[in-house]
């Protein structure tokens, strides 16, 4: 809980994204929300690295690639044994285990963050 906390008073915060739009806007999901909070507001500087593999169209596509795949393999690679594992796809399951829990969408970047999105043109993580 410690270096979760510490995330949101960190000079930089280095994360990756769920999903970019082509409009720039972000979408990710946590478990926790300690991603999410820092990427809001508290650190001096967030950083953001996302492969071209997490560009997409829009808001509604990011959402349908974040239940089909990037939910499912982050619950693989935390070796939770939630549906979405077995199933490929977001099941929208009520288990104690489940780390979809707090959505964001950011439009713009917060008025009181400074903030860097590097698009990487080949496919980083998930």
């Amino acid at each position: 809980m410690n270096i979760l906390r510490a995330q949101l008073t960190c000079d930089v915060f280095i994360c990756s994204a769920n999903a970019v739009t082509m409009k720039g806007e972000m979408l990710n999901i946590d478990g926790n929300g300690n991603r999410v909070a820092a990427l809001t507001f508290g650190p001096k500087k967030n950083v953001v690295v996302a492969g071209a593999n997490k560009i997409v169209a829009d808001v509604d596509e990011a959402w349908e690639r974040i239940a089909a795949y990037a939910s499912p393999m982050n619950n693989k690679r935390l070796a939770k044994e939630n549906p979405c594992v077995k199933a490929g796809q977001c099941m929208d399951c009520q288990n104690p285990t489940r780390i979809c829990r707090v959505y964001q969408i950011l439009k713009r970047k917060p008025s009181l963050s400074d903030y860097t999105v590097i698009l990487v043109g080949e496919n980083l993580g998930y």
